[in-house]
Parts: structure tokens; sequence; C-alpha cells
């Protein structure tokens, strides 16, 4: 139901905010794409993105060796926020920007 909402575009900037929040990492991945897509940008998504950019454990795993973590702070960085601002950025060490980020 909301991936369709999302893929539709019919999701409101509250129920993306809300969305943000989810745990199943299925609906997560599609809410950060789209407002990477969509360039929208609050205080509040990047509060919740930034919280995001943390979940880096086994559990957070998207596909591969990507975590919920790198897709946040992909997410962030697409919107124009500042690698140094970014919690889950600033933690990493050099080897895994260069895995996860090649272009850093």
């Amino acid at each position: 139901m909301n991936m369709v909402k999302i893929e539709e575009g019919k999701c409101s900037i509250d129920e993306l905010e809300n969305l943000l929040e989810e745990k199943n990492p299925i609906v997560l991945y599609h809410a950060m794409t789209h407002i990477g897509k969509e360039g929208i940008r609050t205080e509040e998504i990047f509060k919740k993105l930034n919280g995001l950019s943390l979940k880096r454990e086994h559990q957070d795993k998207l596909l591969g060796h990507y975590k919920l973590g790198d897709l946040a702070i992909a997410t962030m960085i697409k919107l124009g926020e500042n690698e140094d601002e970014i919690s889950g950025f600033t933690i990493l060490d050099e080897f895994e920007k260069k895995d996860v980020f090649p272009s850093f």
C-alpha cells in the first residue's frame, strides 16, 4: 500500500516523514529514493535521515553489503547536505567511505 502511494507520487510530505520511522527496509528504501528523486527537503526529513544514517549493523542490510545508513547518507548528499553534517558519514573510516561512496 505505502509503496504504491510512493511510486504514484501520492504521498504527502507528512506521510513521507512518517514512513521514515518504518521498520520495514523495503518501505524505507522506497521512501528515501522518492525523497531523493523529488528533492524533498524539510527539517524533519533531514533529522530522520540523519538518524537513519547511523543504521549500519547487520540487521540494517538492504542489498549486498549496503545498509540503510548508506542509503540515508546518499539521500542526504543528493539533497545537498554537506557530508560533514551527516552523523553516519562522519563515523565512517576512509575504507568504508571509498567502499560505499567511491566518488569520495
